[in-house]
Parts: C-alpha cells; sequence; structure tokens
C-alpha cells in the first residue's frame, strides 16, 4: 500500500501518562535502592546520591571540588588506570555537583556490571586527592574564572543571584580565585569522609538490568563503609533581597546582559505545575510572548526566556536575555509591558491550545529512554512528591482555563519583588 501524501497524519491529543512502575528495596545497613527497569538495549546506570551540595560546603568551591576529584586516583590506581580499567568495559561513571546533592554514576552493559561495580566502589570510597591532579584543577578552575569574570553573561547570573537571594546564601555560592586558591588536600578529605562516606541518601538503578544485577548491588552494600547522612536538619536562611534595578558597567562592551526575575515558590506547592505552564506561554519556548514580540516583531535581541528554577529550599523565576546595548531600554520596556499584558489581559484559547500541545508533546519526549525516566523519579524522591505527580500533570494542563492562568499571572509575574540586573555599557 503506497502512502498518500495528500493525507495529513492523524492528530491525536495527550489525555494521559503512564509513568513505569519501580521497585524500593532495603539493603541490611538500612539503604533504600530504587530501580526502574526500562528499555530494550542491555545498558545499565546506577546512581549513588549523597548529601554533598552545594549548600552543605563549608568553604566555598570544596563540594565541587571533591565531586570532581573523585576519579582522579585511589590508594590502589592513579587516574589514568581506573579510567583505562573501566573503558575495557565500555564503561565510565561522572559525578555531579547540584545546589543540594551530589550524585556519583556508574553507566555499563549489564553483562559487565560485576566487573565494572568494584572499581566504581574503589573511586567512591578510597578515593585519594592526589595533590599533582588537584594542582592542575585549581588552575583550569583558576584560568576558568578569568575568563566568566570577563563576560557579561556570568556577571550579571552571579549578581542576580545574589542580589535576589543574598550574598551568604548557599543558593548563591560563586567561588572567588581566593576561594578556589584555599582548597586543600586536607578539606577534601574531610568534606568526602563527611558528605559521601557518611552522607550516602539512596541508591538508584536504572535501565535493562537483570535480577542478578539488582541483588549483586543490595549484597555488596552491606559490606561497605557508608552511612546514612546525620539527623541534624540542615538550615538554609530565608533570602535577603535587595529589590528593584541594579547596574554593573562595562564601558568595553557592546551587548548588554539582563536578567530579571523573583522569589517563586517550590516544586511541591499545588500551583507549581500550572505556574510552569504558564511559564511556558510568557517566555518558556520559541513560540513564547517574549520571543515573538521581543526577538520576532521588535528584532532586539536573537533569544530572550523565562525560567523557573526550583530548588530543594528555594525557588526563583527570571527572565534572561542578551540585547545590544543600544536596543536595552526598548527591550527592557517591552518585558514589563509583556508582564503587564499576561497579568491583565486573558490568554486566547488559540495560544492556550497551541503552547498545551507542545509542553504535553515535549514532556512525553522527556520521558524516552530509562536514564530520563530515573531523573524525573529521582525528582519526585527528592520533593516527597506522589508517584501520580507526573501522570497528574496532563490532567491538569487539559482542564486549566484562561481564567486560572490570569489569576496566577497576577499571584506570581506581579511586579512586586522584582530584581533587575544588567551589565552593558551606559
Amino acid at each position: 500500500m503506497s502512502l498518500n501524501r495528500n493525507i495529513a497524519p492523524e492528530f491525536h491529543l495527550v489525555d494521559r501518562l503512564y509513568f513505569p512502575k519501580y521497585e524500593t528495596r532495603e539493603t541490611k545497613n538500612g539503604f533504600k535502592i530504587y530501580s526502574l527497569k526500562a528499555g530494550v538495549q542491555p545498558v545499565v546506570r546506577l546512581d549513588f546520591i549523597f548529601d554533598a551540595g552545594l549548600t552543605h560546603q563549608v568553604k566555598n568551591a570544596e563540594a565541587a571540588f571533591t565531586a570532581s576529584m573523585l576519579s582522579e586516583g585511589t590508594a590502589k590506581r592513579n587516574a589514568l588506570s581506573l579510567a583505562e580499567s573501566l573503558d575495557f568495559f565500555g564503561s565510565y561513571f561522572q559525578t555531579r555537583c547540584n545546589a543540594d546533592d551530589a550524585v556519583a554514576s556508574l553507566y555499563c552493559l549489564n553483562k559487565h556490571f560485576d566487573n565494572c561495580l568494584p572499581l566504581f566502589l574503589e573511586a567512591l570510597i578510597e578515593s585519594i586527592f592526589p595533590a599533582k591532579e588537584l594542582d592542575i584543577q585549581k588552575k583550569n578552575s583558576l584560568q576558568k574564572l578569568s575568563v566568566n569574570e570577563k563576560k557579561n553573561s556570568y556577571l550579571c547570573r552571579k549578581n542576580f543571584y545574589q542580589n535576589l537571594l543574598g550574598e551568604k546564601h548557599p543558593y548563591a555560592a560563586f567561588s572567588s580565585k581566593e576561594d578556589i586558591g584555599a582548597i586543600d588536600k586536607n578539606s577534601l578529605e574531610d568534606f568526602h569522609k563527611t558528605h559521601y562516606l557518611e552522607g550516602l541518601k539512596y541508591l538508584m538503578l536504572s535501565g535493562c538490568y537483570s535480577a542478578q544485577t539488582l541483588n549483586n548491588i543490595e549484597e555488596s552494600m552491606a559490606e561497605l563503609p557508608f552511612s546514612k547522612p546525620k539527623e541534624n536538619k540542615l538550615i538554609i536562611p530565608d533570602p535577603s533581597s535587595k529589590i528593584g534595578k541594579h547596574f554593573i558597567e562595562k564601558t568595553d562592551s557592546v551587548q548588554s546582559a539582563i536578567r530579571i526575575g523573583k522569589i517563586s515558590i517550590l516544586r511541591n506547592h499545588e500551583d507549581f505545575r500550572k505556574l510552569q505552564f504558564l511559564n511556558l506561554i510568557f517566555g518558556g519556548y520559541f513560540g513564547s510572548r517574549l520571543m515573538k514580540n521581543i526577538r520576532e516583531d521588535k528584532g532586539l535581541t536573537y533569544g530572550i526566556y523565562s525560567v523557573i528554577e526550583p530548588f530543594k529550599e528555594a525557588s526563583v523565576w527570571y527572565i534572561d536575555s542578551d540585547m545590544n546595548s543600544k536596543n536595552r531600554e526598548n527591550g527592557l520596556t517591552e518585558i514589563y509591558k509583556e508582564l503587564n499584558r499576561i497579568c491583565t489581559e486573558p490568554i486566547p484559547q488559540e495560544e492556550i491550545d497551541t503552547a498545551r500541545n507542545y509542553y504535553l508533546g515535549s514532556f512525553l519526549r522527556s520521558l524516552d529512554g530509562p536514564f530520563s525516566l530515573a531523573d524525573r523519579l529521582k525528582t519526585m524522591i527528592d520533593n516527597n512528591l506522589p508517584d501520580s505527580y507526573y501522570p497528574d500533570f496532563v490532567k491538569i494542563l487539559n482542564d486549566i482555563e484562561a481564567k486560572d492562568l490570569q489569576n496566577l499571572a497576577n499571584k506570581y509575574f506581579d511586579m512586586e519583588n522584582i530584581v533587575e540586573m544588567v551589565v552593558g555599557k551606559k
């Protein structure tokens, strides 16, 4: 049967979402292992999640350096030997340090998991933070910081967070050259002991794994020197905002970096998913109002967007763009016009339908693959969200109306308590 290209494919609205079931088991020493089996390729990812994010560091930069140095050598192997040993099995591991935690991930084929797991655990437990490799990383970080400090976008982002949250707030922590220079082997060893060996929160296995793989992880954990984070609650200070307009002069700059925003709501708030949709319409995708007006109609910038950035203990909503300095004032005027318009005028139904269809389609694409699903599961676990959190998302979007969005805009996009940060030429 030949394909009739004169007939468009059928269009189906998304009316339900299925999030796969996952298993939870507990090791003999009390650690939870979340396992999500998905995919057809025999590839697995094992995540160790630690209480080792930026909010836990005493000195700036020590959390990020500790995470990046875990692959730089152990008591048995140097960095090259460790990498080659994993590479022999087509495997690798990576670490990432976030604001609230740190994650170490092993990627490998299921059939080689038993060979790769001991190497991965060796890096997590027996890391020695060798001085030579640490010195190289410090030099690289200093060089990168020197480059960043000349960029308007970096200065804008740094000063926006410090003005919005407060210079001492852990979510506004930016390392200085002095901070990087003060990092040493002893501080990393102390942070590793306190927040890795004594700060393991849980494990997560995802991919097309075998039952034996899961059993091997459970058995291995019983013999490892990890312990859970201490019960003392981490105290995150309330934001201390410098409301208003802030400007940093860069006399040699043609472009101006702009960031405008305010404190927002946490992911577990009942309005959060509705606010995400409102933000999408306002500035969250290429068809948004900010893009249509300021990029397409006015030609004032190549790109402008808005985003909600939820941390565990605080949340920030902001608009971000770069503009030619001669267009900046016009661009700022149009941004505030769009903020006022979305608060005072109902959004047309056609605009809602277009954004909804885009959002649902992109959301389904974001769930493609076992590791993407595992990332979504981690979000649910970290924020104490119910298993129905993502399936309910479809109903929320399909039920939302223009009046609901306008009420949200007046509640969360109003002009009060806004911080405006601009870096560029006067």
